[in-house]
């Protein structure tokens, strides 16, 4: 009697298990496509869908009207045993709290919506609109003719020779911003927490990033070359850049062009402050010597074989008060540059002297600060961990915002 292969035994082990193995929990979702085709309901909204190879594409337009179809499906299947919010119904099919906005091309017609992801071998047997192509991830792409664009007020897009332009009009003159420009505006925003609790997903979705940048630029004032502001060291050599803000947004400009954005708060400042420091000459730095590869920390003096740490949060609270300050001389003649910045908060952290808690307790308690170890310097008080890291700044004679 002839023996059988060992390989071939567990070949039709495998296949005797996936045959006897209980169907996929995500492929109820093409008795529910199925139903799609049937229900006389739908046929206004057909034209928001289409059947995939990767599951069920539906138009963001779309998304709650089949949600509420899906709820009340599987609530009639399970003979009302099967009871789901709308919102989960939602993050179950989109198979996400946070979906993937997509786009789907078909000429000139754009869909933009999201993905209920489950494989279909072919699209074209449920006898509703199908597309075989490939969908496009709004976080890397954006099409001119997403929906959520069209509406735009003062601004236009246009293809040009380096992609994606956006003319934004303004009372005085329209300035242009490159793709190139929001592609980094949305790095901005993955380290920014204002844009993403004022824009949520802004940092996954160049839709939703232009529309803030746009909206942001908007309001954006000219800030004249006297008023005090901590720019790069290129845009105050630069005789003919502009800066206007808008909030701690700068958008510096030449020629009619956006050409950089900066944010002057928290984790991106300090990038910006961080990246100029080590540009800088390395005299004019004096004994501090940066950390580049800390996250949190800028650097340390070293003096007599002892460091003393700084944290960016110190230097970053200090840039910002340092522009408010009503001391003439502490004050910045208008423009500044973070080497300059970092000079000034040099030479008034060096001169400081320890102080005792109880003394600046008022001070501390006002500014909401706590610490372990305290010096001070005129108005300037300096507040220090356990291990002698400068961690806050608080200036209690600068003026309010």
């Amino acid at each position: 009697m002839e023996q059988e292969n060992p390989d071939q035994q567990k070949s039709e082990a495998q296949q005797a298990t996936q045959q006897a193995a209980p169907p996929s929990e995500r492929a109820v979702l093409e008795r529910f496509l199925a139903s799609l085709r049937s229900d006389k309901s739908f046929e206004g909204e057909r034209q928001l869908i289409r059947v995939v190879p990767r599951g069920l594409f539906v138009d963001e337009r779309g998304l709650s009207s089949v949600v509420e179809r899906y709820q009340a499906w599987i609530l009639k299947e399970s003979a009302g045993a099967a009871q789901k919010s709308v919102e989960k119904c939602q993050q179950w099919l989109l198979d996400s709290t946070a979906p993937e906005r997509l786009y789907l091309v078909e000429g000139k017609n754009v869909l933009a919506g999201f993905l209920v992801p489950f494989p279909l071998k072919t699209p074209q047997q449920y006898g509703l609109p199908y597309y075989l192509g490939s969908l496009l991830s709004t976080k890397n792409y954006i099409h001119p003719a997403d929906p959520q664009l069209q509406n735009l007020k003062s601004a236009e897009l246009k293809t040009g020779p380096k992609g994606l332009e956006v003319i934004i009009s303004r009372r005085a003159a329209s300035v242009v911003l490159p793709e190139s420009v929001l592609r980094h505006f949305m790095e901005l925003a993955g380290e920014s927490r204002f844009l993403q609790r004022r824009y949520p997903g802004i940092e996954q979705n160049l839709s939703v990033c232009l529309k803030a940048l746009i909206g942001i630029a908007r309001r954006a004032r000219e800030i004249p070359r006297a008023f005090p502001m901590v720019v790069p060291f290129q845009t105050k050599s630069s005789k003919t850049t502009h800066v206007r803000a808008a909030g701690k947004f700068l958008f510096i400009e030449d020629r009619g062009q956006i050409f950089r954005i900066l944010e002057l708060n928290g984790r991106n400042l300090s990038t910006l402050l961080r990246h100029e420091l080590n540009n800088a000459p390395r005299e004019k730095l004096g004994s501090f010597r940066l950390t580049p590869k800390h996250r949190d920390l800028m650097g340390f003096y070293e003096t007599g074989g002892r460091r003393q740490s700084v944290h960016a949060r110190a230097f970053c609270e200090f840039s910002e008060l340092i522009r408010r300050t009503r001391e003439p001389r502490e004050k910045m003649n208008g423009w500044f540059t973070p080497v300059e910045c970092f000079e000034k908060f040099s030479s008034i952290y060096q001169l400081s002297q320890p102080i005792e808690k109880f003394k600046i307790a008022g001070a501390l308690e006002r500014f909401g600060v706590q610490g372990e170890r305290f010096r001070i310097n005129g108005g300037w008080i300096f507040v220090l961990s356990k291990e002698g890291t400068v961690m806050r700044t608080v200036a209690k004679h600068v003026r309010g915002r």
